[in-house]
């Protein structure tokens, strides 16, 4: 293994993971000096049965807390002045977010309270973060996408990075990591996929990245396909929301990658959900790295084979058996799943006008030719290895 002679990486996350560890949220928060916290919940992405999962883990522990499940598409920042007053004018002390789009609001809001800011509609994406923020706690549901442990925080559209954006705690309880949609198990768990997978062969390596990233690979290529296909399987669907929480941690080193802002640019049109984007523009992105490097590609293979596949797989060809590990790994869960995961853009219906901006958007980064590249060819589903300008 080769090692930077420096490196560094930050992931504040603690987790907590098993049954029933909802209960241990007062110890938990009493331990962050929180004792009432406000719990935030998005309607459109989580059911009641959750909310009240989650309040009844407070059980008789006397703790005080307040709901607010009012969390919605819009993603409005003068949704978040609203709760920032709140907080002030009933002294809550930390937050807990209940789901993916909870979780975005949540880091906005504990910027904007922590920080004592005189407005949150002020908020930009350059707005400076360089210290601690209040406690903040996800509960992990069914639908994670990885970005709920994340140092990244999406809402409306601006996205905001820091270290300390990431939560103090995620915990991941199977009572809401089990879901009966198949389709949106296979989402979450091909978006944790995905960006473990470009997470562990960025270069420079970094091992305590690929810690996590080589765990979330094994949970999602040993139990994604059980829990699509059998969605009340306990056990399949926690170990896919670990993988994703995981996922969160290796993306908070690995930047905002390539894999990532196709996901983000594409599920923003309502068409699909990130993981669906991002298994169809894996084999691209894959591709692309074989053919232009600045990726270890051969490194992926420990994660997606087994030990000794691994050791026994020359050195020279294991860029080649990782690839096609990948590919057809996300081939067998897209023909299990059928319509729900289309495999082109066209597919979902996105009209060209819209692919068009889209591109526009894309083009804008450092390395936007390229994932313009790769989003053209997922248009209509040519080889990945083909060229397309």
């Amino acid at each position: 293994m080769k090692v930077e002679s420096l490196l560094s990486f930050t992931c504040p996350v603690k987790m907590n993971s098993g049954n029933k560890v909802l209960e241990g949220l007062p110890f938990e928060l009493a331990g962050l000096n929180a004792a009432k916290p406000l719990i935030l919940a998005s309607p459109n992405d989580t059911p009641p049965k959750a909310i009240k999962i989650l309040l009844s883990a407070f059980g008789d522990s006397k703790m005080t807390f307040g709901l607010f499940d009012g969390i919605d598409e819009a993603e409005d920042l003068g949704t978040i002045e609203y709760l920032k007053n709140i907080c002030q004018k009933d002294r809550y002390d930390a937050l807990i977010a209940l789901g993916g789009r909870a979780a975005d609001a949540a880091k906005v809001l504990n910027m904007t309270v922590s920080y004592k800011l005189p407005d949150a509609r002020l908020l930009t994406a350059e707005t400076t973060i360089n210290k601690p923020l209040g406690p903040l706690v996800v509960a992990i549901t069914a639908g994670a996408t990885g970005l709920e442990t994340s140092s990244l925080a999406h809402f409306g559209n601006r996205v905001y990075r820091s270290e300390y954006l990431a939560p103090s705690l995620a915990v991941i309880d199977p009572r809401l990591a089990v879901s009966q949609d198949a389709a949106a198990m296979a989402c979450s768990g091909l978006a944790a996929f995905a960006r473990a997978v470009e997470a562990h062969g960025a270069v420079p390596e970094n091992p305590f990245r690929r810690a996590y990233s080589f765990a979330a690979i094994r949970f999602i290529l040993e139990n994604l396909p059980a829990a699509v296909s059998n969605p009340g399987n306990r056990k399949a669907a926690l170990a896919v929301a670990n993988a994703a929480a995981m996922s969160g941690c290796a993306l908070a080193d690995g930047g905002n990658t390539g894999l990532h802002k196709i996901g983000q640019a594409f599920s923003g049109t309502g068409r699909g959900p990130a993981g669906m984007i991002m298994a169809m523009a894996l084999p691209y992105m894959l591709n692309d790295y074989k053919v232009n490097g600045g990726f270890d590609l051969a490194a992926l293979l420990h994660p997606l084979a087994d030990d000794d596949t691994f050791a026994k797989t020359p050195e020279s060809e294991r860029a080649d058996a990782a690839t096609d590990i990948a590919n057809r790994f996300v081939s067998g869960l897209q023909k299990t799943a059928g319509k729900a995961l289309p495999r082109t853009l066209k597919e979902t219906g996105l009209p060209g006008y819209l692919l068009e901006d889209l591109l526009e958007t894309l083009d804008a980064g450092p390395d936007g030719a390229r994932l313009c590249s790769v989003a053209r060819r997922m248009w209509d589903g040519v080889s990945p290895d083909a060229k397309k300008g």
